[in-house]
């Protein structure tokens, strides 16, 4: 096993990128923290989404509230009120994402596990067949009654808006 060694940061970084440049695959597993530097809170930090939410604006009994499946069946339009704030193409990726699609330019990156929603690796150029999104991603969506699956690009007027988009498959035709 390889053990990084130096007794300063920079010595320590050389070591993590003499690693990287012997390694083969590197595969990644990414959480909030990396999305920080564009603008996107966290959760639970001090500055955290779940701590500077106003969520009773939005109608919430509380921040986590935002994510959970049954408040959103109930009524979808506080996440959505949410959603245009994270939306693909409202935050430019940062240096982790762009560090990514680096490794993946490399050919150095099978895959990216990834419990963001905000699709700022494949913005910042991993190839989407590289990304795993845990938990979904606002690169797509689909219909929670029907399933008919729309890209961004359809829905993104409603979720700007911060309003709901609706299922455009015909009634007859839904599931």
């Amino acid at each position: 096993s390889t053990i990084l060694r130096g007794d300063t940061f920079e010595n320590r970084l050389a070591s993590v990128a003499a690693v990287l440049d012997a390694s083969k695959n590197v595969v990644v597993l990414a959480g909030a923290g990396i999305s920080v530097s564009c603008g996107i809170p966290d959760f639970r930090s001090a500055n955290g989404l779940y701590n500077t939410l106003n969520y009773q604006e939005l109608g919430l009994a509380s921040p986590e509230d935002l994510f959970d499946i049954e408040t959103f069946r109930d009524d979808p339009r506080p996440f959505y009120k949410f959603a245009r704030s994270l939306y693909p193409g409202s935050v430019d990726p940062g240096p982790s994402h762009k560090f990514l699609a680096w490794l993946d330019n490399q050919k150095k990156l099978p895959r990216i596990y990834t419990q963001n929603i905000d699709g700022l690796e494949e913005s910042a150029g991993a190839r989407p067949e590289r990304v795993v999104y845990a938990h979904g991603s606002l690169r797509d969506a689909a219909c929670t009654k029907c399933r008919a699956k729309y890209p961004a690009e359809d829905i993104a007027g409603d979720v700007r808006a911060g309003t709901v988009p609706l299922c455009r498959r015909p009634r007859n035709k839904r599931a």
